[in-house]
Order: C-alpha cells, then structure tokens, then sequence
C-alpha cells in the first residue's frame, strides 16, 4: 500500500546523514569549514535540515568570538548553494 505520507520521506535518510556528518565535523574533528559545507550540501537536499540553522549560528558565534569569523563560515555556506544552484 503506497502513501501520500511516504511518498514525502524518500530525501530524509541522505539529508539526516549529511546533517549529523556536518555535527561530527563540528564537534569532533574541529573542521568548521567543512562542517559547514557538508551542512550546505544537506540543506540542499531538504530543507528541514535549515531548522537547526538557528543553533548552527549560535554555535558559529561562541566559536568564532567574532563577527568577521562566523560570516566567513556563513559565506561558505551561501556559496555551495549558489554552485549548485547556478545551473537552474
């Protein structure tokens, strides 16, 4: 039996794998930049992933201690999705 409501699902799984990868960078690896291109990359899959931009920008600002920082790493973001948003 085929639902509506599964029909919408089909882009979570590799959206949410980017998600907690783009986490692990962040946490573990101390790899800011490409924690934020991978999080650029899932928000490109699905964009329920941008609800957890509002706790990325917090964490962004605590790192950084500065606003030149945390805008070079928001400017990365914006920049993966112009690249794979230029060809439409």
């Amino acid at each position: 039996v085929h639902s509506i409501f599964v029909l919408r699902l089909f882009n979570d799984a590799p959206a949410m794998i980017l998600l907690h990868l783009s986490m692990y960078l962040f946490a573990c690896c101390d790899a800011w930049a490409w924690g934020c291109v991978v999080f650029s990359l899932a928000v490109s899959i699905k964009m329920n992933v941008l609800l957890f931009a509002p706790g990325l920008l917090l964490l962004l600002l605590q790192k950084n201690r500065s606003l030149f920082g945390t805008v070079r790493h928001l400017s990365i973001c914006a920049l993966v999705q112009l690249v794979l948003g230029w060809p439409f």
